[in-house]
């Protein structure tokens, strides 16, 4: 196959694969004593939790929420439509992405997705979440800003939210009427980022708000 007359050659598909491993393996060599997280608490799940992201935005592996007393909260990864597709994501960034997430007792879980995205810094997912066997469908509408500052807003449990990415600051703020009601920090700012979830009172599940993190992750 000749590469001046527009066709791929063989050895390239096999240096994308050779990469494709490389990451692979360096990711879970520096990664694999952080998903070793010792479980224990008392299984009351405390408002306040540890994420640890996954290295590449193109893994499918769960990544894990804990919450401060070390007890399982739940995890949240991406899906996709075949291994080409997962493979083909390393190298090219996609616009169509797909999350799910479940609680730690599989009665809480939630999906995120952003089929069909405008043109420009405009962002919109689609996010659905279901709990105790009550559907919530709603959207997730906002702005990439110059900087890589992200605004969000969307309608939960019958409230109007308002989320902003202080990217200078490492923070992501959610609020309600001007009250915040939860914040995200980040521990670490190096990929993988250590992420600290404060839902305060509790009025979004930590599930929810990792969701988020990650739709934030995406544009940022």
């Amino acid at each position: 196959m000749m590469y001046g007359q527009g066709i791929v050659p063989s050895w390239f598909y096999l240096l994308v694969f050779m990469v494709f491993i490389l990451f692979v393996v360096i990711g879970y060599f520096v990664t694999r004593t952080e998903k070793d997280l010792q479980l224990g608490g008392d299984g009351k799940l405390a408002n306040k939790a540890i994420y640890y992201e996954n290295r590449f935005r193109s893994s499918s592996k769960r990544a894990e929420i804990i919450d401060v007393k070390t007890n399982y909260a739940g995890f949240v990864k991406r899906d996709f439509h075949s291994r080409l597709n997962q493979l083909w994501t390393f190298f090219f960034r996609q616009r169509s992405i797909h999350f799910t997430g479940e609680g730690h007792d599989g009665k809480l879980k939630m999906t995120l997705h952003n089929e069909s995205v405008k043109k420009g810094n405009h962002i919109i997912w689609q996010a659905e979440v279901i709990q105790d066997h009550n559907i919530q469908r709603f959207e997730i509408e906002g702005q990439k800003e110059k900087g890589g500052v992200v605004r969000l807003s969307f309608s939960y449990g019958g409230e109007f939210l308002q989320v902003y990415h202080d990217k200078e600051n490492g923070e992501i703020r959610f609020s309600k009427d001007q009250e915040g009601i939860a914040v995200i920090t980040y521990q670490r700012r190096l990929s993988p980022k250590k992420v600290f979830i404060d839902s305060k009172e509790g009025e979004l599940p930590l599930l929810l708000l990792t969701g988020i993190y990650e739709v934030i992750r995406h544009h940022s």
